[in-house]
Formats: C-alpha cells, sequence, structure tokens
C-alpha cells in the first residue's frame, strides 16, 4: 500500500501529460508523397521589352498578377477544351478595369501582353475584340 502511495505521489508531483512548454514539442506529422517537381508557369514577364507572354500550352489552371507603373495586368488561364485555351485577362490602370473572357487556339507561340513605357497596359496579340466583356469597374468606387 505504502508503494502504490509513492506511485501516486511521484505521478502527481511530476505529472504525466505534455509539458507546458508546448514551444519545444515536435508535433506528430506524417508526410504525404508529393511530385516535388515545380509545375512550370503559364506567364513570363519580359523587363527589358516590356511584354508578358502567356504559353498556351501549359495546363490551366494558374494565374498571375503583374502589377506595372500606373496599374497592374492579371491573367488567369481557367481550362481547355477542343485545344482551345479560355483565360481572363483584366487590364487595369490607376482603378479602372475590365475583365475579358478569351479563348485562342493553343499554339506553339505564346500570346503578347504589351506594357508601355508610361507603365499602361497596351497591345495584345490576339483581338479583344473576340472576346466577351465580363465586366468593368474602378477598384476605388467598389
Amino acid at each position: 500500500m505504502r508503494q502504490l502511495i509513492l506511485v501516486f505521489g511521484l505521478v502527481f508531483i511530476c505529472g504525466c501529460g505534455p509539458s507546458d512548454n508546448a514551444s519545444t514539442q515536435k508535433p506528430n506529422v506524417t508526410k504525404a508523397v508529393v511530385d516535388s517537381s515545380p509545375k512550370p508557369s503559364a506567364f513570363r514577364f519580359d523587363e527589358q521589352n516590356l511584354v508578358i507572354y502567356l504559353n498556351t500550352q501549359i495546363a490551366p489552371p494558374q494565374s498571375q498578377r503583374f502589377d506595372i507603373g500606373q496599374g497592374s495586368i492579371t491573367l488567369e488561364t481557367l481550362h481547355v477544351k477542343d485545344n482551345k485555351l479560355t483565360f481572363q485577362y483584366t487590364p487595369e490602370i490607376e482603378g479602372g478595369y475590365t475583365i475579358y473572357e478569351c479563348t485562342v487556339p493553343v499554339s506553339s507561340a505564346p500570346l503578347e501582353f504589351k506594357v508601355t513605357s508610361d507603365g499602361i497596359p497596351g497591345a495584345t496579340s490576339f483581338s479583344l475584340e473576340n472576346c466577351k466583356k465580363i465586366r468593368s469597374g474602378n477598384l476605388h468606387l467598389e
């Protein structure tokens, strides 16, 4: 009986639960097997020539925003169907923006989005007239 009281006393004094200093404990983590090869980006910005390229051959979904002088250009690839890529193109200048949804053939030649020397979205290598205008607005007024 005396030994049992001694054991209970030690457990009570020393404790048997986790320590109060949780920062020193390592969590029990199971590592999942993940493909370590990074997915190539569909987007590239040539800073010297001020051109953003979209590689239509790289599988969606991907998105990237490019902050440029007086605004930004956001590109988001959505899906490929019948060898045609659908993506959204959003040029924004000082808060004013328009979202276009465009469908173009998948091609070895990348799409081009030019930026003017003033830092404004410029010409594209495809016609915006063939794109669907989703929404326009002003970020400062929304």
